[in-house]
């Protein structure tokens, strides 16, 4: 418990000091036709699959099964909805969290509305389907030895390769500490903190991520299913906790007033990802660091919907 609390800490940390967003990768991509975001959350992903691999291959057991819904195609639309909903709020899961320890209270609007978007999901959906979420077998258990082996082996080549990388681009003139405590992270040494950090808790909490225990903890208020549990909630803090230490260690939090264009798009971006988590299950965090690790295809398909729905809304917001 307290390794997974100090990797919770450390992911809040490194994801605030790199100031990663799916919404701002998107804009990267529109504005100057560059990729370097969308390439450190493929890299982050690498990282975490290159390790749901080698546990696969030891034969550790995992603490829980991935969740997916059993009608594939809502959960793409829970994607599309979620990408929608992030590009209005103005960021994405993760970057909501970020904001907000930087003093900008208006994303706790985004929070309150993106638990009232899962109960409207959650209860709208329960009045047409008996059966939405449910575990899925881990992909990687599902293919042939020799294919395990070579997946494994080309990715531990890419992650030697990350590593030396890294190691020769480093500061010379900073001890570790000062390279821990530096006011930005390069993109690649933030994917290889998350994807590491990510792959390690799902072997210890499963589907840590804290869309997942918003979209998990309203359906068990809403419906009455299994409730997520204390711990997971204190995971949350955990995450929040790192993000708030690295905005007061290099003295970014300032406090913001809640501006009334900024409500309106936190509350309906915040209700739009709401829908869509409970419809994925979890947001682009759940997607990323969990779900396409194991090789889920239908994960897969969700995100690359999720980055349509952001990219549409970019496309309407330039026309009007």
């Amino acid at each position: 418990m307290l390794l997974s609390f100090v990797l919770v800490f450390m992911i809040g940390f490194a994801a605030h000091r790199a100031s990663l967003c799916t919404v701002r990768a998107v804009m990267q991509w529109v504005d100057e036709r560059q990729t370097s975001i969308l390439v450190s959350f493929t890299k982050a992903v690498a990282w975490a699959c290159w390790l749901a691999g080698v546990f696969v291959l030891l034969g550790l057991p995992f603490k829980d099964l991935p969740l997916a819904h059993s009608v594939w195609w809502l959960s793409v639309v829970g994607g599309f909805l979620f990408g929608i909903g992030a590009a209005i709020n103005g960021g994405c899961s993760l970057s909501t969290l970020q904001k907000l320890a930087d003093g900008d209270a208006s994303l706790l609007l985004t929070l309150a509305a993106f638990v009232l978007g899962v109960a409207l999901a959650v209860t709208t959906e329960s009045h047409w389907l008996s059966l939405t979420l449910q575990p899925q077998t881990l992909w990687w258990v599902t293919l042939p030895a020799p294919l395990q082996w070579s997946l494994v082996a080309v990715l531990t080549l890419w992650a030697a390769r990350e590593l030396t990388q890294l190691w020769r681009s480093r500061a010379r003139d900073q001890t570790a500490w000062q390279r821990l405590l530096a006011p930005r992270y390069s993109l690649a040494f933030s994917a290889m903190l998350l994807g590491v950090f990510s792959g390690l808790l799902f072997l210890l909490e499963g589907m840590w991520t804290y869309t997942n225990y918003l979209r998990a903890q309203t359906s068990a208020l809403q419906i009455h299913t299994a409730a997520p549990g204390l711990w997971r909630a204190v995971l949350l803090g955990a995450l929040f906790l790192g993000m708030l230490a690295s905005s007061l260690q290099r003295r970014s939090y300032q406090r913001r007033a809640l501006l009334r264009h900024n409500g309106y798009r936190r509350f309906f971006g915040g209700l739009l990802m709401g829908a869509g988590s409970a419809l994925v299950p979890g947001g682009n965090d759940t997607l990323l660091l969990v779900l396409i690790p194991t090789l889920s295809l239908q994960a897969l398909a969700s995100y690359l919907a999720l980055l349509a729905g952001v990219a549409s809304v970019m496309q309407l917001m330039r026309r009007t």
